[in-house]
């Protein structure tokens, strides 16, 4: 199997998050790291990143976030209750 490089750019375009987010995640060690190429200049490894959205998909599918979604909705509407009733 041969890799390919891909550019920052290209990851962040790829997998919908900012540059910023890639590098707090890399940081978080949620996300695959760079490689360095040269002196200035780093890229990423098309077969890891390709394994990153797979991994981020099979968490989706099996339903990784859903009771905190739900969590943050309940509240949502019990603070729309107190609001309602001018209570804080």
């Amino acid at each position: 199997m041969s890799d390919r490089f891909l550019t920052s750019r290209d990851v962040a375009q790829r997998v919908g998050l900012s540059k910023t987010e890639i590098y707090r995640r890399i940081s978080d060690g949620t996300f695959p790291k760079q490689v360095p190429l040269g002196t200035h200049r780093i890229a990423f490894v098309e077969s890891e990143i390709d394994a990153w959205i797979a991994a981020r998909l099979a968490a989706r599918d099996g339903g990784e976030g859903v009771a905190q979604r739900r969590a943050r909705a309940a509240e949502a509407e019990a603070s729309r209750h107190r609001d309602r009733r001018g209570r804080p």
